[in-house]
């Protein structure tokens, strides 16, 4: 029984002994990484930037919806002029490339802690009607909608713009 705990105790030395070889060898491993170098050549290290909370509710920059509605118009005006004839499917490309530069030209605006959804729409002129509808969980102070409509004998285009306060 004695030489057996002598075993036994033996094998735990000897296990508790190779466990801190291996420590040993893997700290002089860490020790010779980039950042433990770097230190070591006195090299300043660069300190993260934290920033506190501000707590404020209302943007610093708030949303004009004047500016909103004389931006569309210009750039629907533009593009949707006498000159303009109706494709189905270069219709569809040209409605896709004004909302990126309606909702381009209104982010160059800069107010504050606004997203924006841009939404044109064109269709043919020929005795249909159109019915559309969005739905949207919205705060009623902060968020809203502006839209403008171009109607011609042979065509109509139709700009929403939906703007959402983002804490």
């Amino acid at each position: 029984m004695a030489s057996a705990a002598r075993n036994w105790s033996g094998l735990v030395t000897l296990c508790l002994g190779q466990e801190r070889e291996k420590r040993q060898v893997s700290s002089q491993r860490a020790s010779l990484t980039k950042a433990n170098v770097a230190a070591a050549l006195c090299a300043p290290s660069k300190a993260s930037i934290r920033y506190l909370p501000t707590y404020r509710l209302d943007p610093m920059n708030p949303l004009n919806k004047e500016r909103l509605e004389i931006t569309m118009k210009t750039i629907m005006h533009k593009n949707y002029n006498e000159e303009y004839l109706f494709h189905p499917k270069q219709s569809h490309h040209m409605a896709a490339r004004v909302s990126e530069e309606i909702k381009s030209s209104i982010k160059l605006l800069n107010f504050d802690r606004y997203r924006y959804i841009v939404l044109v729409t064109v269709g043919e002129l020929m005795t249909q009607g159109l019915c559309s509808m969005v739905n949207f969980l919205w705060d009623a102070d902060k968020d809203g909608y502006v839209s403008y409509a171009i109607k011609t004998p042979k065509y109509f285009a139709v700009c929403t713009i939906f703007y959402l306060y983002f804490d």
